[in-house]
């Protein structure tokens, strides 16, 4: 049911019927504020919980 893949040169753990298709079940990807690679504006709460999720090696379907 869960898998552990390598995702940015990291072990990542991910359910295996979502992993690949976070776009697909993420509602961040269809707002305009989602910018999570920028520094000095986008979304806080996105920045904030692929933080989380880079710290603990999982990924999130939000």
């Amino acid at each position: 049911m869960y898998e552990n893949y390598e995702k940015y040169s990291k072990k990542a753990w991910v359910r295996s019927d979502l992993k690949g298709k976070q776009k697909e079940f993420c509602m961040c990807w269809d707002c305009e504020n989602f910018e999570p690679e920028t520094d000095d504006k986008g979304c806080d709460i996105i920045k904030n919980v692929l933080t989380m999720a880079t710290e603990r090696n999982i990924v999130l379907p939000v």
